[in-house]
C-alpha cells in the first residue's frame, strides 16, 4: 500500500480510507470480486477497507470521496464520552488514548465495544476490569470485554457463595439428656382429669 492511502492495481490507483497508512509498511489483500469489482481487505483482521469498480483505463486515480474525509475529528469527543462512563474518567481516558494510538484505524469500533460492555455491566465490575487491563498492559476492547465477563462471573459466584453459607443448624439436646426418651410421646390427659385435680380429687 502507498503512503497516499492508495493501492496500485493494473495501472491504476485505488483509494482506501484516510488513516489506513499510519507511517509504517502496510500490507493489504486485493481480491477481484464478481461483476468486475475490486475488494481491498486488511489481512490481519479480515475487515473490508474499500470496494471499487475496476477501471479499464490506465493511469487513473479511482477514489471514493468518503475516503478523503478525516473521521478522527470526532474521536476525541467520543473518547471523552466513553471515559465519563467510568468511575475514574481521567484514568479511563488515558487508557483509551493508548488504544487510540495503537489502533487508530479501528478506534471507533474499539470504543463501541467498550461502551456496550459498560452498559451491560455495573460500576464495580467496570472498575475491576479497567484496573485489570491497566495492571496487565492490555489495550484493546476485546481484552476489556473479556475482563468484564470474567468479573461478572466472579461477582455472581461471590453472591452465590454468600447465599449458601447459611447451612441448616443441628439442634442438639441438653448435655446429659437421655436420648432414649427423645422419641417418647407425651401422655395425653382428658379435661376431666385436670378438673378433678383442681377440685382436690385423689387420683392415685
Amino acid at each position: 500500500m502507498r503512503k497516499d492511502n492508495t493501492v496500485w492495481f493494473m495501472g491504476n490507483r485505488y483509494s482506501v480510507p484516510l488513516g489506513t497508512y499510519v507511517g509504517t509498511e502496510k500490507v493489504v489483500e486485493i481480491l477481484e470480486a464478481p461483476l468486475n469489482v475490486l475488494v481491498i481487505n486488511d489481512p490481519e483482521t479480515g475487515q473490508e477497507l474499500a470496494r471499487h469498480d475496476i477501471s479499464i483505463e490506465k493511469g487513473r486515480l479511482i477514489k471514493n470521496n468518503n475516503h478523503g474525509r478525516d473521521h478522527s475529528r470526532g474521536i476525541g469527543k467520543y473518547i471523552e464520552t466513553v471515559a465519563a462512563l467510568f468511575s475514574n474518567p481521567s484514568q479511563a481516558q488515558e487508557w483509551l488514548e493508548v488504544i487510540r494510538a495503537q489502533k487508530p484505524r479501528y478506534i471507533r469500533d474499539q470504543l463501541q465495544v467498550i461502551q456496550k460492555s459498560i452498559k451491560d455491566s455495573n460500576a464495580l465490575v467496570i472498575e475491576r476490569a479497567l484496573h485489570y487491563c491497566l495492571r496487565h498492559n492490555l489495550f484493546s476492547a476485546t481484552d476489556f470485554r473479556d475482563a468484564v465477563d470474567h468479573f461478572i462471573r466472579l461477582q455472581q459466584q461471590e453472591v452465590l457463595g454468600r447465599a449458601t453459607t447459611n447451612d441448616p443448624i443441628e439442634i442438639k439436646p441438653l448435655e446429659g439428656a437421655d436420648r432414649s426418651k427423645l422419641g417418647t410421646k407425651p401422655v395425653v390427659r382428658s379435661f376431666e382429669y385436670y378438673k378433678e385435680l383442681l377440685e382436690g380429687s385423689n387420683l392415685c
